[in-house]
């Protein structure tokens, strides 16, 4: 994103770049009391447990979003979710203290829980968990790096390339519910909890360790092994919030997805101008019909946005 936003410039002044948010992996200074510590500590621990069982046996139970090996060399279909960004926040801020990934990962448990029901030849129960993958920027300053710093690594810490950690995201699916909002607050329950764990930097730690002691060979297998027993990718990139132009053409979204995966369904979304496309790739031969799923993403958040709508004007009286 930002390689491609350097060679971007705003509309309304040409002369000026765009600018993009992003989250870097700078933590907040705030004093730690015992309890807070102890709760890192366990978090992480287990955690990093679970992020080294998912690469030997531990894996996701097989529904019908369920990819496994040899799926990266499948033929793949592309599905597109289009959101507002002004949406999403109405329905952030229904959700005391929620972000903008929090009603993203709310938004994607309630559609996949809804395609499990309806679109699974044997009964999925209420409860069953299937686990997501999402990178997570290490870098504390996120977009382009400053060349001095890189040039004097050594001294300055930065490094070239590309710097992330993995972070395992559960979705426990639940068909019904008569208020849609609990998907986001249970993904904001749950995404706290990860957040306060340094699962991330940990998994960026153990590759390290891996690609300089035990060889590209393993570390590649290692990956591949988490991504079999997971069943889905997840990604939020935060785009430009102006227009913008690239050699004097006008941009008018943004779209991005990675394949040759091993999951059978990966979910990326980018932010542009106020709005926010899902691309959604899937294996087609294992879900033939991501179109569906798009429905199902974009009609969870419309329930989502009127329950925070209602939720707000009940508030008032």
């Amino acid at each position: 994103m930002s390689m491609f936003l350097s060679c971007c410039r705003k509309t309304s002044d040409p002369s000026v770049p765009p600018s993009a948010g992003g989250v870097g992996a700078g933590r907040s200074r705030r004093r730690w009391g015992f309890k807070e510590v102890v709760m890192v500590v366990w978090y992480t621990v287990a955690y990093v447990l679970e992020f080294v069982l998912r690469s030997l046996w531990l894996k996701d139970r097989k529904t019908a979003l369920s990819g496994g090996a040899g799926v990266e060399l499948w033929p793949r279909k592309l599905a597109t979710a289009k959101f507002t960004i002004n949406d999403m926040k109405t329905v952030k801020n229904a959700v005391a203290g929620a972000t903008i990934n929090d009603v993203l990962f709310g938004i994607v448990a309630c559609g996949l829980s809804r395609y499990l029901a309806i679109g699974s030849s044997k009964e999925v129960k209420d409860g069953v968990r299937i686990t997501g993958m999402a990178m997570v920027n290490l870098r504390p300053q996120p977009g382009p790096q400053e060349m001095t710093k890189l040039m004097n690594s050594d001294k300055s810490g930065t490094m070239w390339g590309n710097k992330f950690g993995f972070m395992l995201l559960p979705v426990h699916c639940f068909h019904a519910s008569n208020d849609p909002l609990q998907f986001v607050k249970r993904a904001k329950s749950m995404i706290d909890k990860k957040k306060l764990s340094l699962e991330a930097i940990c998994s960026y730690k153990l590759g390290v360790f891996l690609m300089s002691f035990l060889g590209v060979k393993l570390m590649s297998l290692f990956n591949y092994r988490i991504i079999c027993n997971t069943t889905f990718a997840i990604s939020n990139v935060m785009g430009p919030q102006e227009e913008i132009s690239i050699a004097g053409n006008p941009v008018t979204y943004i779209r991005n997805t990675p394949s040759s995966c091993p999951h059978a369904i990966t979910i990326h979304m980018v932010s542009y101008d106020g709005k926010a496309d899902l691309q959604i790739l899937v294996a087609k031969d294992i879900i033939p019909d991501p179109d569906v799923l798009a429905r199902y993403f974009e009609d969870a958040l419309m329930e989502m946005k009127k329950q925070a709508t209602q939720d707000q004007s009940t508030s008032k009286f």
